[in-house]
Order: structure tokens, then C-alpha cells, then sequence
């Protein structure tokens, strides 16, 4: 079976898995479900930017504050929920524009720098105004999507579900795309790709519009779970930090990487409670064992265990040798004769004799 035959049976598997948890799991789980999707699309939205470009963003949390507190405004005025999405996502490419457009023009850590500050002032400054979210919560409604109610927990999570399979559809068609190649090309080496004359800062502005409009997308499915704003605490700088690492534990490598790293942030809580484990220090150590077991995540954990067990199961038997003719070495003699006395003039004779042993 061809290796596209398994991905399509895996993508199908994973659709089947996430349809069945949605009926089949308790109400209670729902909750989880929600909140892995919107973490999942954070994920996803670091991935792209991380894992094709190489550039790292620390303020991820901030534009998924964008999108709760952009998203909330615009349900309360009664705009429908598949247009808050998309309008969500425009003002989060808008900001990623002014944001980045003059920081990715530049080379090193420019951008980090950059979206370090932005993500601080985010925090202290933008967020706590009383035209963002200011001292008390707003309620953000739960509008449905295209029909399908968003009051339970469970409507949420199938909207949400429905959301993430069409971004990974998009993100994975535009992997495999000319523009994705370009941004694996720059990541590898920029000055490999400006020798081939690409444009270094068009790629990788665009890929920074997309990370951010991921992420604010995953702000409004987080705010309307809460069915409130959260506090400006809530995306501050160290939880871009968390944000960060999601891609990485699951496998930045790899589009499920994004999806698994969001479903482990948003079950990790209840169960480090249980050993009563802070979180920060259950992430910094999942991180070290990623590191030292060197693979893609847990996704390449998993792809490296499937295929050795792969490789011992189809194995087959050494094709046996074929033994090695013997040939018998040849051999040489050599005889001098000196000429006799009564000879007219010196004479040396040198006679060559070579027996070479036929194969057997």
C-alpha cells in the first residue's frame, strides 16, 4: 500500500475519532474538546511561521487576545459567527503587517525582539482599556455556525472541528505549494534563497499574516467556550511561552504535531494537578526529554516506533551469498643464461615462463 493510501486512511481515522468523541464521550469532556481546538489552531499558527520560516513570535497570546476581544465585540453586535471568523482574521493579518513588516525586512532576532515588546505592551496597556476589555468581563455570545448551535459544549467543539479541518486543508495545500517550498527554502538558508532570486521579505511577511490570523481565529472559539473575556493575564508574554512549545512537543514537522500539542495543553491541567505539578514545569520537562530523545516530537516518536516495528514484522531473509570462485595465482619463472666463451660478443637471454592455473 502507497504511502499517500496510508495518510488518507490516517486522515480519515482521526475525522472518525474526533466525530465519535463528540457523541460518544461525556458532557464533561466536551469542554476539553473545545479547548484543544482552540489551542490546536494556535498551534497550527506557530507551526507555520516556526517550522517553515524559522522565525519565532512571542506574542502568539496576544493576537489569540486579539481574537477573543475583536470576536466578542462583533457577536455582541449580532454579526454571524462564520463572519467573525473571517473579519478576526483580517484585523489579526492587519496587525501582523504593521507589526512585521518592518522587523522581517531584517535578518536575526528582530522579530522576536519586536514581537516581545509588542507582546508586553499587549498585556499592560492595550488590553486593560475599557475599549478592549477594560475592568469586568464581557459576555460573548454563542451565535451557531451555519446552523449548527454553539450553546453546548458539544456544538462548540463540532464548529470547532469543522474549522480546524478546513485550515488544515488550506495550510497543507499551501505546503505543498510553490509558496510553501519558497518558505522551507528560506528557512534552510536565506542567502541560498536570494541566490535563486527570491524575494526574502514578501514570504515571510506573508507567512506571519497567516500565523497571526490562526491564531486570533483560535481567540474567539477560546472566548466563546468561557462565553466571557478573559483577563489580560490570561495572554500575557509567558503564556506565548506555553504557546511556543505546543508545536514542539507534538512535532513541528508535521501538521498533526500542531493538532496534538493543542489537544495536550488543553488536558495537561486536571491531570499535573493530580500530581500536583505546576504546569510550567511539566512543559519544560516534556520539552527536555523531546530534546534528548531527537525526533520530530511525539509524532516522530510515534513514526520512528511504527516504522521499526514495521521493518520487523516485513522483514525478510538475507539473500544468501554467492560463493567466490577460486582462482589459482599464476605463476612465474625466470631464467638467466649467460653466454658461453666462444660467443662473438656478450649475449644476455632472459626466458619468461608463466603458468596460470585454469578455474576449477
Amino acid at each position: 500500500m502507497s504511502r499517500l493510501r496510508w495518510q488518507q486512511l490516517g486522515v480519515l481515522a482521526v475525522a472518525a475519532g474526533a466525530v465519535a468523541f463528540a457523541y460518544g464521550a461525556p458532557d464533561s469532556m466536551h469542554f476539553y474538546g473545545a479547548l484543544s481546538v482552540a489551542y490546536a489552531l494556535v498551534a497550527l499558527s506557530v507551526m507555520v511561521l516556526a517550522g517553515w520560516t524559522g522565525q519565532i513570535s512571542l506574542c502568539q497570546a496576544s493576537f489569540f487576545g486579539v481574537g477573543a476581544y475583536g470576536g466578542q465585540k462583533l457577536l455582541a453586535h449580532g454579526v454571524p459567527l462564520p463572519l467573525t471568523l473571517v473579519l478576526v482574521a483580517c484585523i489579526g493579518a492587519a496587525v501582523s503587517l504593521v507589526l512585521g513588516g518592518p522587523s522581517l525586512r531584517l535578518r536575526g532576532v528582530y522579530l522576536t525582539i519586536v514581537t516581545l515588546a509588542f507582546g508586553a505592551a499587549c498585556e499592560k496597556f492595550v488590553f486593560p482599556l475599557d475599549s478592549v476589555r477594560g475592568a469586568f468581563a464581557g459576555i460573548v455570545p454563542r451565535a451557531s455556525f451555519f446552523g449548527l448551535s454553539t450553546e453546548s459544549d458539544r456544538g462548540l467543539y463540532l464548529a470547532g472541528v469543522i474549522v480546524v479541518g478546513l485550515v488544515l486543508l488550506v495550510v497543507m495545500n499551501l505546503r505543498n505549494s510553490d509558496f510553501g517550498r519558497v518558505l522551507f527554502a528560506i528557512r534552510d538558508s536565506e542567502d541560498a534563497a536570494m541566490a535563486m532570486g527570491i524575494r526574502i521579505a514578501p514570504y515571510k511577511i506573508g507567512a506571519f499574516a497567516l500565523s497571526s490570523a490562526l491564531a486570533t481565529t483560535g481567540g474567539v472559539f477560546y472566548a466563546m467556550l468561557f462565553r466571557s473575556t478573559p483577563g489580560a493575564s490570561q495572554f500575557g508574554v509567558l503564556q506565548s511561552f506555553f504557546l511556543l512549545a505546543l508545536p514542539v512537543i507534538g512535532g513541528l514537522g508535521s501538521l498533526a504535531g500542531g493538532v496534538v500539542g493543542g489537544v495536550l495543553l488543553a488536558t495537561a491541567q486536571p491531570i499535573v494537578n493530580l500530581f500536583h505539578v505546576r504546569l510550567f514545569l511539566a512543559t519544560g520537562i516534556g520539552l527536555v526529554l523531546i530534546m534528548l530523545a531527537r525526533t520530530d516530537g511525539l509524532i516522530g516518536f510515534a513514526t520512528r516506533v511504527v516504522a521499526d516495528v514495521r521493518d520487523t514484522f516485513t522483514r525478510t531473509a538475507p539473500t544468501p551469498a554467492v560463493p567466490a570462485v577460486p582462482v589459482t595465482p599464476p605463476r612465474v619463472r625466470v631464467r638467466l643464461r649467460t653466454p658461453s666463451a666462444a660467443a662473438a660478443a656478450p649475449q644476455l637471454r632472459l626466458r619468461l615462463r608463466a603458468r596460470v592455473g585454469a578455474r576449477p
